[in-house]
């Protein structure tokens, strides 16, 4: 499987396009002149939505040297990342306090969250990325299922302007060593992009701490023009990760580990059908194939033994919509999506050195269709509204509606009214709903589903220099799924819809760019999410009124940055997480603790040393977590100390 996957994906990236370097445009905040793509069915004007869209630039981020994007989401107001323990560690995402399995993430508009929604970030890079979406409230209406909290959406570059090639090559703290060479530009073929990438590092622990991370990506643009556009991409990964630490972050393991092969191809095009209708179809694959071996002494035995564990899944969708753009300034969506989700996996363990015995196996699928509408409308210049609905239609779980109305109002000449009230819903994973090794199967789960409601304003003078907002939003999370443990005499245990929660908060952020070259971002959330009822038939340790685990109340980043063509730039980011409950797995009955508040600085410059109109070099320097804070995201698991990365990087036109 792993052959078949490493050969498709540089096969894809290599019919594609040649090789070169990148070149992007993008800017690093969603202004109000920025054109948002995920925030609904066709593009909109930042300043006509009804909930907050943050849009970071991977040229930014690479020019600061953040070549990981769990570490670009820590710079969005209400995300809370979470990595636990070293590089290559399971890293998730938080959103406005939301369950990690609460943020759908796309590429290139292909989901690729696990079923049940949850996504380790620990391998996604910022390798030949355009730009990134992070819309934060519910989504389902848009998206369907795991879109509760929000979505994050990744876009790779799609090239412009004269054709260019990089080569870059940092290492550093921990024997970090970064490579990559990349291409993006337009040739009489059509505007494309390409990027190979390997990062690896030895990690913090000293023993069997080992990450590498190869990553290929590509896009072409196959058309362009008045009548319609189409448009191709693809991005592999495989990654090793290598963990001593047992389930209480102590380092007992000399030969753990765990990897991951992922394949994600996209295809969007669309059709101008007449002046007033647009036809657009997409298409998208995500093959995922991991595998995690150990070599250990089960309990109760003598000998050690080896252990494997080993799964695939996939996601095939397809899209078909079309717009009709009114004449009263409003435009009808209608559409319909077909969604394949399939997992299959197998246990197995044996004598070392003797053929590995199969133990257990798992092998499931299911289809979604779904029929949405969506209408967008300006009554006036100064009132914009947002009215959609959908269904879903899944071959495991009951028919679920979702709907979302918002408006953008303004109030006075310099500011704006955005409010919205939506539903989400949440599917249960695959291992839930059927028997495993250690479960029976609980058909009957409903989806965990979510009422939301946000109100906030935002300054529109000035926007590309100065821009304020801030909201409120509240979320109300019902029929959680929680395990239930089993009695004799299997002592297998289920699943049921046990709990609900709710997570209110307060978003403000402030974006500069006060004179030529520099700007500025700051953004503080205060968010209490928390559990608000518990089914009489709960048999865990949570109680009504506890904290919801790894969520800071209080959190924050700081960011300035001063940079400009050809000449030597730099940035700073300060960010902020504060206390937060966590549980103490080391014992038993396990304790709630709480782990204290911490601040990590981040700093980064580049200087370039020849500046030819053809050609250049340049070298970077990037100082992680610079003042050396000792921290944990997850209990007794402790975090990177500080961490310096020197670099250089030549560029060429060709």
């Amino acid at each position: 499987m792993t052959t078949k996957l490493s050969l498709a994906a540089l096969a894809f990236s290599v019919a594609l396009v040649p090789l070169g370097a990148a070149h992007s445009q993008a800017n690093d905040t969603a202004q109000l002149g920025t054109v948002v793509v995920s925030a609904s069915k066709v593009p909109k004007p930042a300043t006509s939505l009804s909930q907050p869209v943050t849009v970071l630039s991977g040229e930014d981020l690479r020019a600061r040297g953040v070549t990981r994007v769990s570490d670009a989401l820590r710079e969005v107001p209400g995300a809370s990342l979470v990595q636990n323990g070293s590089y290559g560690a399971v890293t998730s995402l938080f959103l406005r306090g939301g369950e990690s399995r609460y943020t759908k993430v796309l590429i290139d508009g292909v989901p690729v969250n696990a079923p049940g929604g949850f996504f380790d970030f620990s391998h996604l890079t910022t390798d030949n990325i355009e730009r990134i979406e992070i819309v934060r409230g519910p989504a389902s209406v848009l998206y369907g299922a795991d879109a509760v909290s929000g979505i994050v959406q990744i876009f790779t570059r799609q090239g412009s302007g004269d054709p260019r090639a990089s080569f870059g090559v940092r290492a550093g703290t921990y024997r970090s060593l970064d490579i990559d060479a990349n291409a993006a530009g337009s040739t009489s073929l059509r505007p494309f992009s390409a990027g190979a990438a390997q990062h690896s590092t030895d990690g913090i622990l000293p023993f069997n701490n080992e990450y590498r991370n190869g990553t290929l990506s590509s896009s072409l643009t196959l058309a362009d023009g008045a009548r319609g556009d189409a448009r191709i991409s693809a991005r592999y990964t495989a990654a090793e990760f290598h963990y001593p630490t047992d389930f209480a972050g102590q380092p007992v393991d000399s030969n753990s580990y765990r990897t991951q092969h992922r394949l994600t191809v996209g295809f969007n095009a669309g059709r101008n059908l007449n002046s007033n209708i647009q036809a657009r179809f997409l298409a998208g694959s995500n093959d995922v194939y991991d595998l995690t071996e150990d070599i250990a002494i089960p309990f109760g035995a003598t000998v050690p033994e080896h252990s494997a564990f080993r799964s695939r899944g996939y996601r095939r969708s397809a899209e078909g919509r079309l717009a009709f753009f009114l004449p009263v300034n409003a435009t009808v969506t209608i559409g319909a999506a077909y969604e394949r989700e399939h997992e299959n996996s197998s246990n197995g363990s044996g004598a070392v050195g003797a053929p590995t015995v199969q133990t257990d196996s798992f092998d499931a699928s299911r289809h979604n269709t779904a029929y949405y509408s969506e209408l967008l409308g300006n009554l006036t210049e100064q009132f914009s509204y947002t009215v959609s609905a959908r269904i879903d239609d899944n071959s495991d779980y009951d028919r679920f509606g979702t709907y979302r109305l918002g408006v953008n109002a303004g109030l006075l000449p310099a500011i704006r009214l955005r409010a919205s009230l939506s539903t989400a819903f949440n599917a249960p994973a695959f291992n839930q709903l059927r028997p495993t090794l250690y479960t029976v199967g609980s058909p009957n789960l409903r989806p965990e589903r979510s009422r939301s409601a946000e109100i906030g304003l935002v300054t529109t003078v000035l926007p590309e220099r100065f821009q304020v907002s801030a909201g409120y939003f509240t979320q109300r999370f019902s029929d959680l799924i929680q395990y239930v443990n089993g009695g004799p005499p299997t002592f297998k245990g289920s699943y049921a819809n046990l709990t609900g929660a709710s997570s209110n908060g307060y978003e403000s952020e402030l974006r500069v760019s006060p004179v030529r070259n520099w700007r500025g971002s700051a953004s503080y959330t205060i968010v209490t999410p928390r559990v608000t009822k518990i089914d009489p038939s709960y048999q865990g340790d949570a109680k009504v009124g506890d904290e919801l685990i790894r969520r800071p109340t209080h959190s924050g980043n700081v960011l300035v940055a001063y940079g400009r063509p050809a000449s030597a730039s730099f940035g700073a980011s300060v960010s902020f997480v504060g206390k937060r409950a966590d549980i103490d797995f080391a014992q038993f009955p396990s304790p709630r603790v709480i782990l204290p508040a911490y601040m990590k600085l981040d700093l980064s410059t580049e200087l370039p040393l020849t500046g030819l109109r053809r050609a250049g070099v340049g070298l970077s320097l990037r100082v992680e977590n610079a003042l050396d804070k000792r921290y944990e995201d997850v209990l007794h698991y402790a975090a990177p100390g500080r961490t310096i990365l020197v670099g250089a990087r030549a560029t060429t036109l060709f």
